[in-house]
């Protein structure tokens, strides 16, 4: 699937979708990252899709790509 980033900087086609914690940040903020191509010696080789506020937040980002992926694997998706 074709995700296009947050900040509508990139369009990326993800192999997977994961999510993490901002450690340090005072407001405790998420990320909801693309991978873009396999593990390799010198990279994740992944992306930032959108940073949020809250975990709750961040869910309803991830359970709206995962309508979008069952409706159309190969489709398209903007993230919010």
């Amino acid at each position: 699937m074709w995700i296009r980033s947050q900040d509508k900087n990139e369009l990326v086609k993800v192999i997977r979708v994961h999510t993490s914690r901002i450690f340090g940040d005072k407001k405790g903020k998420y990320i909801l990252w693309g991978q873009f191509s396999g593990t390799n010696l010198f990279g994740e080789n992944k992306t930032t899709l959108g940073i949020y506020p809250t975990e709750e937040r961040l869910q309803e980002e991830l359970a709206l790509i995962e309508s979008a992926l069952k409706e159309n694997p190969e489709g398209f998706y903007e993230m919010r």
